[in-house]
């Protein structure tokens, strides 16, 4: 989630269900706008691997330690991260 101009800018959120126990977690993670990094979880859910890309693609969100980060959704030579609160409405100049 982008909450420009707000800081810390960018929040990532995790949904965790045990299905076993029947438990839910969210967990909220606050990122400040001029370096959004955070450690990868795809060591502990694999599947976090295309979510992280998604908002590594979208935010511009670094995950350290993914296994394979790089854009999912737009060209590789797509300037910017489209949905950041401030990009141009009209695309990348």
């Amino acid at each position: 989630m982008d909450r420009f101009p707000i800081e810390p800018r960018f929040e990532v959120n995790y949904h965790l269900l045990s299905i076993a126990r029947s438990d839910r977690l969210r967990l909220k993670v606050r990122l400040p706008g001029n370096d959004p990094t955070l450690p990868s979880v795809t060591s502990v859910w694999p599947t976090a691997n295309w979510h992280e890309r998604e908002n590594y693609d979208l935010f511009g969100i670094r995950f350290e330690g993914h296994p394979d980060l790089r854009r999912i959704l737009m060209p590789d030579d797509w300037e910017g991260y489209p949905l950041r609160k401030d990009y141009p409405v009209e695309g990348p100049r």
